[in-house]
């Protein structure tokens, strides 16, 4: 059994003023594993897609670079000088097939307190995925993933307790809150019916020997394309039903000091030679 965990994350310059409440749950939750942890980041200064309104992009990641995480972290840079680059291009090489598990954090998700417990802890004798349970998703396709506690209710636009913590996917999580639903739980890992990928916290486990995500693929639904392919080679996907993560889709730092959308010209001609290099590839193997 591989004796550690790789917890890989790609960070865009805008999202910078958000990471450091995603590091803090990091840094929380070392403290509670019982085997190591390699961290590598990626911080990403590219503006091919984003330009910064003010400053250089470079320097948002002033806002974080000195958290106490960071000591820990082997890191990676991708400039202008650097061809395109985005969170579909790292996920594909950043996959650690002598780890336990690879883990694709995402600076907007924060982790259940016992995340790498958990992960030291659990034993499964078979290629797998590990995923940690929704809060209430947009659609019904994610049922399978939500936290068990939470699949009685109805799907609504507003708190679906009606009481302070916000158990939609719309809305906003804290530390606290995530912590304070997920401590009346006990584990309970339950293996999935189907493979329902959001590509947070997604937990891969060692010694998988076939691409997930194509070249050409930088980004846009490269989580999906992974889910596709794990369906196709049979890949089992486990679910810690009883500890939701808090991915927060809906940040309000999310992309800041940039004026830039996803409708500009510019991201839709990489966005449909990504789709075109992920239509290409599933083709191929189905």
């Amino acid at each position: 059994m591989s004796s550690y965990i790789f917890f890989q994350m790609h960070i865009m310059w805008y999202e910078s003023e958000m990471v450091t409440e995603t590091l803090d749950s990091i840094y929380e939750a070392l403290s509670y594993t019982n085997i190591p942890v390699r961290l590598r980041f990626c911080l990403n200064s590219q503006t091919y897609l984003e330009k910064p309104i003010e400053g250089r992009s470079e320097d948002m990641f002033n806002e974080f670079i000195n958290h106490p995480i960071m000591e820990k972290v082997e890191i990676l840079y991708k400039t202008d000088k650097d061809s395109f680059f985005n969170i579909g291009d790292w996920r594909r090489e950043q996959y650690d097939k002598n780890s336990k598990y690879t883990v694709w954090g995402e600076s907007d998700c924060l982790l259940p307190r016992d995340f790498f417990y958990i992960l030291s802890e659990v034993s499964i004798n078979q290629k797998h995925l590990i995923s940690f349970a929704s809060r209430k998703m947009w659609d019904t396709t994610w049922d399978c993933v939500e936290h068990i506690e939470l699949k009685k209710y109805p799907r609504t636009l507003e708190n679906v307790y009606q009481a302070p913590i916000p158990f939609n996917s719309c809305d906003i999580i804290n530390q606290s809150q995530l912590d304070e639903f997920n401590i009346q739980y006990d584990i309970d890992i339950l293996l999935n019916n189907d493979v329902k990928v959001d590509g947070s916290l997604l937990c891969i486990s060692n010694n998988i020997d076939f691409l997930f995500i194509p070249e050409g693929m930088h980004f846009v639904r490269e989580d999906f394309c992974a889910e596709q392919v794990f369906k196709i080679k049979r890949i089992p996907q486990y679910i810690v039903s009883t500890r939701i993560k808090g991915h927060n889709y809906s940040h309000a730092k999310k992309r800041l000091n940039t004026v830039n959308s996803r409708e500009d010209v510019i991201f839709k001609q990489y966005e449909e030679e990504s789709t075109l290099a992920m239509t290409t590839f599933l083709n191929k193997i189905r």
